[in-house]
């Protein structure tokens, strides 16, 4: 076989094909008052893209950067952070949006007490948190949407089984929502709340080191 066809095969990154862009996203953990939060954003009403919605920090890969340092670099940008304030201790499941982009999702703890966090007004109105246990403890409710293709009239029928008879697969996109206080915490922010969730749900009660105490003191 061609040199050329081997050396380019062994230097190609495989990657997933429709990806049009990547993304990735840091799951921000907080300790307040002995019990383990996630923090979200909601983003400022200036923006030009999705203002006001809820988030975590994240952002588009830069060329030539890899997912984990595009994530500490968008949280420490929106939450005027330092990189030494993020711990990354791991990462869940990345999710393959509708609209082609991959984002890579990641888990930090901020090592940096919640109140003295001032954010970047530019980008964020305002950041919450919500108990992890609270998040483990009330499951989201779960919308599905069903998809349909929309086939334009110059589609070559003839060329396919069964022409426009053909059995074009539909699809279900899960919509969740988590609930907290006055928040509602949907779309891929939710998504990307439930993985966290149900990776860890078995060890719950560690999030919550009071109650941890608590079931550990003698009767």
């Amino acid at each position: 076989m061609n040199s050329k066809i081997i050396e380019t095969l062994k230097q190609h990154k495989a990657n997933i094909t429709g990806v049009k862009r990547e993304s990735a996203v840091l799951i921000p953990l907080v300790l307040k008052n002995g019990v383990w939060h996630l923090m979200y954003e909601v983003r400022a009403a200036t923006l030009k893209s999705q203002p006001g919605e809820i988030c975590f920090p994240g952002g588009k890969l830069e060329c030539h950067e890899d997912s984990e340092s595009a994530a500490i670099r968008e949280t420490c940008e929106e939450l005027n952070l330092e990189p030494s304030d993020i711990e990354v201790i791991g990462r869940v499941d990345s999710i393959l949006t509708s609209f082609n982009m991959l984002i890579h999702c990641f888990v930090g703890i901020i090592d940096k007490p919640f109140e003295s966090i001032h954010f970047s007004k530019d980008e964020v109105d305002h950041v919450f948190l919500v108990p992890v246990p609270h998040l483990c403890e009330n499951a989201p409710d779960t919308y599905e949407i069903q998809t349909q293709m929309n086939i334009p009239e110059s589609f070559p029928f003839e060329k396919i089984p069964d022409g426009k008879d053909y059995d074009f697969r539909t699809s279900k996109y899960p919509v969740i929502f988590y609930h907290y206080k006055d928040k509602h915490i949907w779309g891929l922010t939710a998504r990307m709340t439930r993985n966290f969730v149900e990776l860890l749900s078995p060890h719950c009660d560690h999030f919550d080191q009071r109650r941890k105490q608590m079931h550990q003191k003698p009767l």
